[in-house]
């Protein structure tokens, strides 16, 4: 009889773990499921200003800030699990000493355009600080145009401390009225589940009058990173030359800038781990004319470890890409040792011409 009682309860003991693991199945389909629902699907393209009667530039010289802020999360004290790491975020008050160290840095410049990626509106890597509002506070000579491309309600890795909810974009900032300002999706190649919980890489352009009649697209851009076989960033990279191809021949000057998540041509910075590699540009990839502009020096760093000057690995991610009617007059990297972003700002100033065609 004690023999029948054990087999009776280990029955019973099988029967609850399969209800358990039913259960646990039916929540994660459950949680897919809702989180497919409300995924952020970004327009193609989508207009964020329009302003016919704005007056033309003053000048034919310009001047422009590119800076990937790291959300505020990433100074020199971080490592981040995703690149090898084991942190998911800093502390709170980390996050804000790098905020306020941001926001001086940026209050003390003085470029006709100010263009910086991963600035976190509502994120919980972030605290919820509205960061945008912050930085706006700071530069109210500057007309802002901001675009969301990172809006996802829960990004479930890792799972012992979820990353929880991100709402992050890109911020034009300028100094002039722009006569229009637009953002467009990159296309998004990555396989379900996963593209539900990445950023949905965009561009945002904002366009100036020249006082010949024409205009200068300035162009904020930040490329998928994580993408090993390359497949996903030559998707995107096509996408953003047919379109400033398109402004050039319109007879536009075009200044595109940002956070490639890639080396600049003819670069011999092939390094990387098995999180995250960067590729290089190929050298003949625009048509003849086109530059690439960076002084060389290093922009970002890896965050496998936090940062330790001549230790940590660096790479140049950032940096310009002019129409042949932009001629570059200086560029400058600026070396912040990566105290409060996993980047270092790049100043550049051009000087814009006729269109030779």
């Amino acid at each position: 009889m004690r023999r029948i009682s054990l087999f009776f309860k280990d029955i019973r003991l099988i029967r609850l773990l399969l209800s358990t693991a039913s259960i646990l199945i039916l929540l994660v389909a459950i949680f897919f499921a809702l989180m497919t629902l409300i995924d952020y699907r970004p327009a193609a393209q989508e207009s964020l200003l329009e302003l016919s009667e704005a007056p033309s530039l003053p000048s034919d010289t310009v001047s422009v800030l590119i800076w990937n802020t790291g959300y505020a999360g990433l100074g020199a004290d971080m490592d981040f699990f995703y690149e090898g790491g084991k942190q998911v975020r800093t502390s709170k008050e980390k996050t804000l000493e790098n905020l306020d160290s941001i926001k001086n840095f940026l209050a003390s410049r003085s470029e006709d355009f100010i263009l910086l990626q991963e600035i976190d509106v509502s994120s919980r890597r972030s605290y919820g600080i509205d960061e945008l509002s912050a930085i706006a506070a700071v530069l109210p000579p500057y007309i802002c145009c901001f675009a969301v491309n990172y809006d996802v309600a829960f990004v479930p890795l890792p799972p012992t401390n979820p990353t929880g909810k991100i709402k992050s974009g890109l911020a034009n900032f300028s100094k002039h009225v722009p006569c229009s300002g637009s953002v467009y999706a990159y296309p998004n190649r990555k396989p379900w589940p996963e593209r539900i919980f990445l950023p949905d890489r965009s561009f945002v352009v904002t366009k100036f009058k020249l006082r010949n009649g024409n205009k200068l697209v300035i162009i904020n851009t930040h490329n998928s990173a994580y993408d090993d076989e390359g497949k996903l960033r030559t998707e995107e990279m096509n996408y953003l030359k047919q379109y400033v191809i398109d402004e050039y021949e319109r007879g536009n000057c075009v200044i595109a800038a940002g956070d490639w998540n890639q080396n600049p041509p003819e670069s011999d910075l092939q390094i990387g781990n098995e999180y995250f590699r960067p590729l290089a540009i190929s050298p003949d990839f625009m048509p003849d004319g086109w530059l690439w502009i960076s002084d060389g020096k290093f922009t970002n760093r890896f965050l496998d470890m936090p940062y330790v000057e001549g230790k940590t690995r660096e790479t140049l991610l950032d940096f310009y890409l002019v129409s042949p009617n932009v001629r570059p007059v200086g560029v400058r990297g600026i070396d912040l040792n990566y105290r409060h972003s996993d980047h270092n700002p790049v100043a550049a100033e051009f000087v814009l011409m006729d269109n030779p065609n």
